[in-house]
């Protein structure tokens, strides 16, 4: 059960190694569950997302004719509940348990907010690297300064990038995550591209929003024939190679 304590950097970095400390055994929401992890670990999502709305319109902005802009602003997810932007704690712990019979290196996050991702993985696969995708400088300061903080940076890294730019190239990787960002244009740009690294590789896409998984299981038969997904009402796993029933 997790404690208000306040812990010593040096607690910290091997608090983060422990898959027991992400796990939701107190029985409350997602939401506060991690809420209360991101208080224990320093990391500022909150304050940062305040700070954020008073440079940025709201995602939910919208324009004369009253219906919602799509732009790089929506993109951003401003206004958003800063836990309702990240996956959860126990559900990131969770997906990468269904993972961890294999043999995996590398794992990129479409779209990694504060890279959380990156904090959780040490704990299932320590010696794996992660690199976490994100528009807005002051999230990805806040997670570089945590991985640097949790003594994990060798490993785990963030870059500025907007990731439907036709200058950006997805990285090989073995574990690629993707969540509802965007209109389903833009998912299939990204689906596209995977489906294409997917080509030369065996790979896994963890989604979390329906409009991705259905995507996915309409419009990419690379993931579904022969291959049958992990799907659950928090998030999904697809694979080119191996089924999971």
């Amino acid at each position: 059960m997790l404690t208000d304590k306040k812990y010593t950097n040096t607690e910290l970095v091997e608090l983060v190694k422990q898959r027991a400390f992400f796990k939701n055994l107190e029985s409350v929401s997602p939401r506060e569950h991690s809420k209360k992890i991101d208080r224990l670990l320093g990391i500022k999502v909150a304050k940062i997302e305040q700070s954020l709305l008073k440079k940025y319109p709201p995602y939910y902005k919208t324009d004369n004719s009253g219906r919602k802009k799509h732009n790089l602003d929506t993109q951003l997810w401003i206004g958003l509940h800063p836990q309702v932007l990240q996956t959860p704690y126990f559900d990131i712990v969770n997906f990468l348990e269904q993972l961890e019979d294999f043999k995996l290196e590398r794992f990129v996050d479409l779209g990694a907010g504060y890279g959380r991702i990156g904090v959780v993985l040490g704990s299932i696969f320590p010696k794996a690297s992660f690199i976490g995708y994100e528009l807005l400088e002051k999230r990805i300061q806040e997670g570089e300064r945590s991985f640097d903080r949790f003594e994990i940076s060798q490993r785990c890294s963030m870059a500025a990038q907007d990731i439907l730019d036709t200058s950006f190239t997805i990285p090989q990787a073995d574990v690629y995550f993707i969540y509802d960002f965007s209109n389903k244009d833009d998912l299939r740009t990204i689906l596209n591209q995977l489906c294409l690294i997917g080509a030369d590789r065996d790979i896994f896409l963890v989604t979390k929003g329906k409009w991705s998984t259905t995507l996915i299981q309409s419009s990419y038969p690379q993931f579904m024939k022969g291959h049958s997904p992990l799907i659950t009402e928090r998030w999904s796993i697809f694979s080119n190679f191996i089924s999971f029933v």
